[in-house]
């Protein structure tokens, strides 16, 4: 009833973010165009003008959020579009491919301290850049009187507002939105230990460390944590992943099996998942994958082309449970190619080595 009532919230939020910024646009649209010139070529603009905007307060939106990373004394991490994907390692700026279903980018930065209103800004940052920039932009609709660049200014305004809006009202969606990052923090305080975590985590692991090269304390959560909340959810599922590359599988799967039965959001239940079908591929003499996997996981998985952890289990399955080596052979094609572009070099060499573990098993 809990993942129903939040999921119906999330739902009615965003209708009516939508409701109001379509009576705002609305007559916006009216009172800047001459609705009488509208034809097909004007709508194809539009529709063009839609993509380039889109395009365009997506690289504003994370484009906030460094810059508000860097005014908080933040280093940077890297940077995505899509799956385009800049990132520092060491002293050099490296071009990656990777994608995070359910997101348009992501800019991660190295954090300093522990100051809450530092890491409130970097996690708003790019929801009051997009709103920044539709006011910009709706003043220069205001301004100048091209047709044309009306249109422009108008989907520069609606996607910027819609974007800035259901970044920061607290969504717990599938991924927690920036709002709801800031919600958490605001309500518990000590979660922002947790969120210093894992950016620390995520430079540990752009700088190519693998999983046995990362510090244990940096994934021990603190006393009465909530593991429900997602800034807190990250380490847990984390702690479990480490320790399943260092082969301490009854441990991880009593980590990651507690949270797992926990109502945490899509994103982590998903890599938990992942983790809890290895070590079931891995360790089983009777396996069964099932268990962990309902049918929305089941097509989540089939539709992870670019996700390492996704594949490899893919390759488990259909080698040791449905005993399809021809397909096992495509899924580790699939896997090898994605490990040319994945972000981080040490997770590639774990994921790596547990290939050869599920074809030692079918041996």
């Amino acid at each position: 009833m809990k993942k129903i009532n939040k999921k119906t919230k999330n739902i009615l939020v965003q209708l009516l973010v939508g409701l109001l910024l379509g009576l705002f646009l609305g007559g916006f649209l009216v009172s800047m165009f001459e609705l009488e010139r509208f034809g097909i070529d004007i709508m194809i603009y539009f529709l063009i003008m839609a993509v380039v905007a889109y395009l365009l307060q997506i690289i504003i939106h994370e484009g906030g959020h460094c810059l508000f990373g860097l005014l908080s004394g933040f280093e940077f991490i890297s940077f995505r579009i899509g799956s385009y994907m800049w990132m520092k390692d060491q002293d050099k700026i490296k071009f990656k491919r990777y994608r995070l279903a359910g997101t348009g980018g992501q800019c991660l930065m190295k954090p300093v301290g522990s100051k809450l209103e530092a890491y409130c800004l970097y996690c708003a940052g790019g929801g009051i850049c997009n709103l920044l920039v539709s006011l910009i932009f709706l003043i220069l609709g205001l301004v100048f009187h091209d047709m044309l660049f009306h249109i422009f200014c108008f989907c520069m305004v609606g996607i910027g507002l819609l974007l800035g809006l259901l970044n920061l009202i607290p969504l717990d969606a599938d991924i927690p939105n920036d709002g709801y990052n800031i919600y958490c923090m605001l309500k518990e305080k000590a979660s922002v230990q947790s969120i210093y975590q894992q950016l620390m985590l995520a430079k540990e692991l752009s700088d190519g460390k693998r999983w046995k090269e990362i510090d244990e304390k940096l994934l021990e959560l603190y006393e009465g944590a909530d593991l429900t909340n997602p800034l807190n959810t990250c380490i847990e599922a984390s702690k479990g992943a480490r320790l399943v590359a260092l082969k301490k599988y009854d441990e991880a799967k009593k980590c990651l099996e507690n949270l797992y039965q926990k109502d945490i959001s899509t994103i982590y239940r998903t890599s938990v998942m992942y983790d809890l079908v290895l070590i079931e591929l891995l360790t089983s003499d009777d396996i069964n994958v099932d268990q962990y996997m309902d049918s929305k996981m089941k097509k989540r998985m089939n539709r992870e082309k670019s996700d390492i952890s996704s594949l490899l289990d893919q390759f488990g399955i259909d080698l040791l449970v449905n005993k399809d080596e021809e397909q096992a052979m495509v899924d580790l094609k699939y896997f090898n190619d994605a490990c040319k572009t994945y972000p981080s070099e040490g997770i590639v060499e774990d994921m790596k080595e547990f290939i050869n573990l599920l074809e030692e098993r079918k041996m």
